[in-house]
């Protein structure tokens, strides 16, 4: 979870109300977050799901809610203006979305640059992904001439880019800028790159990479334009108005842009609320509490909610538009949960006549878990979903029938594994910066081909400049032997594996997983340097074979 750091004294004016140290440690624990300390300033730790509050003003913003200061929603206001720009249709193959809006009359003190700074960087890691999925520039907006332009430019276009004196290349800044050595592959694949670039041919920026150098603001900067571009239209208009929440509460006054994308005009911001109608008793079923309409309303207002309607047994509730956790009428449930008081709850025993117990398969995948550990390795968790490329392309592995999402998102995590060894050797590649010997092992669910049964799997991996088959059945032996589990080896060809320093592994003539040392050419592809050995066995196989004796 991302940690943030706000000023104490700041956060006090901000919040208008003086609160002493006991009091803000325990409001600021209930509203939903992870606090690490009070003084001599406020570290907390925020829940990806809440970007919002990223920052000073909206964490104080959703505070002064909980704390009953203020409540309700924040009433925007966004005057009309003449500012206006274009996207290029060259744009859509590269980094096709982008947003952008105007704020004047702030007063750029160091708290505003230091809060502004933060909530740019905290949501370029979290809410943008690194970047890849949402990118913010900040400019001086009297330094602009307008209209404006988002399009692409080839990499051997030029300009001055933020901190440096003299123009460089596209190639030359994603090679020498520190930026841009960060960032570049995110543009890797595109011969030409995102710009947004102004009526005098002066660039504002290149996203997701750097700004120009002839925009920066600094302490006489008053008005600002923000650009965000991205790979998700409704993740960047949420970050857009998280921003403009914060600017906002510091008294800037924003001004609206028009943005024309493909013959459609968009004006941002959109500060318009999205609606969701709360059914009262679903939501007391689910809590275990008998609230009435109006007491409902009255907790979802401290959370900053707008009641736009009150029927019996409904409510419509108006979403705050800097909220992008808000999917279904459960998350309203859990705000309610929170704005009613956790310690307010009276804690019940199930009235049920069956007794719990643990799976008896998670108590063996946890013994598994401890003896890899007690081997002296890593445990990774990887995410269930991923790639076709990942999965397929680089493990050399075309056989494989794969399973994939329906109306992905996006590209990367399109399809669920069918192994783990893929993705734990991606982590090896993430990591090579690192010293050596690396012993990883992963423990979790596949879904190896499409008749969709999962499996639980466990995949181990050696990678040192010596790593070899020997050592790897080594290990394997050593696991198999601690649960008392004799084997057998059977020599196998597998395209990821080295020719002749492969096998299938068996437990009484049943196939279990398989085993080797690692084909170059897929090092290669996954750009690592060292030695790969490693296994993958099903422990779901193995539990159902050998269940009661382990």
């Amino acid at each position: 979870m991302p940690t943030v750091n706000f000023d104490k004294t700041e956060f006090i004016s901000l919040l208008g109300k003086t609160v002493d140290d006991k009091t803000l440690s325990d409001r600021i624990s209930m509203i939903g977050t992870d606090l690490e300390k009070v003084n001599p300033e406020i570290v907390v730790e925020v829940f990806p799901d809440r970007p919002d509050m990223l920052s000073i003003e909206g964490f104080t913003n959703a505070l002064k809610g909980f704390m009953g200061i203020e409540k309700g929603p924040i009433e925007f206001k966004v005057h009309k203006s003449n500012y206006e720009g274009t996207v290029d249709p060259k744009v859509k193959s590269v980094r096709p979305f982008a947003v952008g809006a105007i704020v004047k009359g702030i007063n750029f003190d160091d708290n505003t640059i230091r809060s502004l700074m933060q909530i740019q960087e905290k949501l370029h890691i979290t809410h943008g992904r690194n970047r890849k999925k949402v990118a913010i520039g900040v400019h001086d907006l009297d330094t602009i001439k307008f209209p404006i332009r988002y399009t692409t430019m080839p990499r051997n276009f030029s300009f001055i880019p933020l901190e440096f004196d003299k123009n460089l290349t596209i190639n030359e800044i994603l090679k020498v800028h520190p930026k841009g050595i960060a960032y570049a592959h995110l543009l890797d694949d595109f011969k030409e790159c995102p710009i947004w670039i102004d009526s005098n041919d002066n660039v504002l920026s290149m996203p997701p990479i750097i700004n120009g150098d002839i925009t920066k603001v600094t302490g006489k900067t008053k008005n600002l334009f923000i650009d965000i571009t991205g790979t998700h239209r409704k993740s960047i208009e949420y970050a857009l108005n998280i921003i403009l929440m914060g600017l906002f509460i510091r008294g800037g006054e924003i001004y609206s842009f028009r943005l024309t994308d493909e013959g459609k005009d968009w004006n941002y911001p959109d500060f318009n609320s999205e609606k969701i109608e709360l059914d009262i008793p679903y939501s007391n079923k689910i809590l275990g509490l008998n609230l009435s309409e109006n007491e409902t309303a009255e907790l979802l207002m401290k959370m900053r909610y707008g009641i736009s309607s009150k029927s019996k047994d409904k409510l419509i509730v108006e979403i705050p538009p800097y909220r992008a956790d808000i999917l279904h009428p459960i998350d309203l449930v859990e705000d309610i949960s929170i704005s009613y008081g956790f310690e307010n709850f009276t804690p019940e025993i199930p009235d049920i006549a069956t007794i719990g117990q643990e799976n008896p398969i998670e108590i063996f995948l946890r013994k598994i878990e401890e003896v890899m550990i007690g081997f002296n390795f890593f445990e990774v968790k990887n995410y269930i979903l991923s790639n076709e490329d990942v999965l397929i392309t680089k493990m050399l592995d075309n056989k494989r029938k794969l399973v994939k999402t329906r109306n992905a998102v996006n590209t990367e995590f399109d399809t669920v594994r069918c192994s783990l060894l893929p993705l734990l050797i991606k982590t090896l590649a993430s990591n090579s910066h690192y010293e050596y010997p690396q012993n990883l092992f992963e423990l979790g669910v596949v879904v190896p081909d499409q008749n969709l049964l999962e499996k639980q799997h466990l995949s181990c991996a050696i990678c040192h400049p010596k790593a070899n088959f020997s050592e790897i059945k080594g290990i394997f032996n050593g696991l198999l032997s601690s649960f008392g589990l004799m084997y057998s080896v059977k020599e196998e060809e597998y395209p990821y594996f080295i020719q002749g320093r492969s096998c299938s592994l068996e437990i009484d003539g049943v196939y279990i997983g398989k085993m080797g040392e690692l084909n170059p050419e897929v090092l290669y592809n996954f750009n690592l340097e060292m030695p790969v050995s490693a296994f993958e066995i099903d422990l779901s196989i193995i539990f159902e074979l050998f269940k009661e004796k382990i």
